[in-house]
């Protein structure tokens, strides 16, 4: 079964951002508008995109996400009864478009029927205290449910928290469904694959005297693609860290971004947590999965044997460095270089994330060398303004796509 997609402008092409970044592997985009340079500052396009068709542009953009993603795409305008038609293979439908009209529409005909249905109304104007969400049957509507674009221009900020939103809501509810026992058929909706993009690390000695909780939401808010949970038991107790995850895992969930937890293999199950990640003292990844078969494992590794080790044992993904040196951590062994990046890239077809000592200076080197996923510790959760890391970080690996 897929989640399908009607209209896929502002709400629905930030939607399809959520699920990529969530590794959900089949959806369905229905539109037949072309991309437009006064929509850029709210919709998943970029500028040299202007002019295209959008299920061909967002398709694009989904799998340099997840390149896994397998997306259907409808060039059409939906007619009075098509709907019922064109999302009869989906279980879960988002209802994306601007316009009253077509809301009206599709919410209508797909009412009182089997789908899950999530829609947004009230996304104009700059008042974003007022958005809820409510429940009309098998329809939930996300918005204030006041304010009028006819009245009122549509604000950026309050798109993308209405899009969040509506993709948490997707989420929970197959999530839900699969831990109730019931609807096997989500089963097939998501993928324990590895995001292309940025891999964050949390770290509260590195924050600037801020949170884990308070940096892993302005991380979420900024558009990181993955983030990971790393702390120790000398610097923070059990209950503490398990406190802190719980918080994080609603975060992330919220907005449809993979959480992965260090060493806690049994915080991370507690919690519902997208992963589990190991380093060469810790767990073996066979023995994880035994316990975790639904979870995501990553293994670090920083030589061309423990790669293999890793990829042998059934690991989904793993962590290639220290590239370069770095005090991040402080039993960090010494800088594999570029050149075990290299081979990996080479040699192996597992996704990896590059690690270690990577900088805003020599990020464009990483990438050269082949990377897709990177982590920069200290560049983001150090910053003062972690949006605008964020934002100039992305902004380098947009040279590389």
């Amino acid at each position: 079964m897929k989640i399908g997609i009607a209209g896929i402008g502002g709400i629905g092409s930030n939607v399809a951002r959520h699920l990529a970044q969530a590794r959900v592997k089949e959806i369905k985009i229905v539109d037949f508008d072309r991309v437009e340079a006064s929509n850029l500052n709210r919709q998943f396009y970029f500028f040299s995109q202007v002019g295209e068709k959008k299920t061909d542009s967002l398709e694009k953009n989904l799998k340099d996400i997840f390149p896994e993603m397998v997306i259907e795409k409808i060039e059409k305008k939906i007619e009075p009864k098509d709907a019922r038609v064109l999302f009869s293979d989906c279980s879960i439908v988002v209802e994306g478009f601007d316009k009253k009209n077509l809301k009206k529409m599709i919410i209508e005909e797909l009412s009182g029927t089997d789908r899950f249905v999530v829609s947004a109304s009230g996304i104009a104007g700059e008042n974003m205290d007022g958005v809820t969400t409510i429940k009309l049957g098998n329809c939930h509507i996300v918005g204030d449910l006041i304010s009028d674009q006819d009245e009122f221009a549509l604000f950026p900020p309050k798109i993308a928290m209405a899009a969040s939103i509506i993709a948490g809501i997707v989420l929970r509810y197959a999530k839900d469904k699969l831990n109730e026992g019931r609807g096997k058929e989500f089963l097939s909706l998501f993928s324990r694959q590895l995001p292309h993009g940025i891999y964050g690390i949390l770290g509260e000695k590195l924050s600037l005297g801020r949170s884990n909780v308070d940096v892993a939401k302005q991380m979420v808010d900024a558009g990181i693609d993955i983030l990971q949970y790393r702390e120790k038991l000398k610097d923070k107790s059990l209950k503490e860290i398990y406190h802190e995850c719980r918080d994080i895992r609603k975060i992330t969930e919220d907005a449809g971004i993979p959480f992965i937890i260090n060493d806690y293999a049994d915080i991370a199950l507690m919690v519902g947590a997208d992963g589990i990640h190991r380093g060469q003292d810790d767990l073996p990844v066979k023995a994880l999965r035994k316990i975790a078969p639904h979870m995501m494992i990553g293994s670090s590794t920083h030589s061309p044997e423990q790669a293999k080790k890793a990829i042998e044992d059934g690991a989904d993904y793993i962590g290639v460095g220290p590239i370069f040196a770095t005090r991040t951590k402080e039993d960090v062994c010494d800088a594999v270089g570029l050149e075990y990046l290299e081979h990996v890239v080479k040699t192996h077809d597992i996704p990896f994330v590059a690690i270690g000592g990577i900088k805003r200076h020599n990020l464009r080197d990483v990438l050269s060398s082949g990377a897709k996923t990177v982590c920069l510790v200290t560049e983001i959760i150090g910053a003062e303004n972690i949006e605008k890391s964020i934002k100039e970080i992305r902004n380098i690996l947009g040279e590389y796509k």
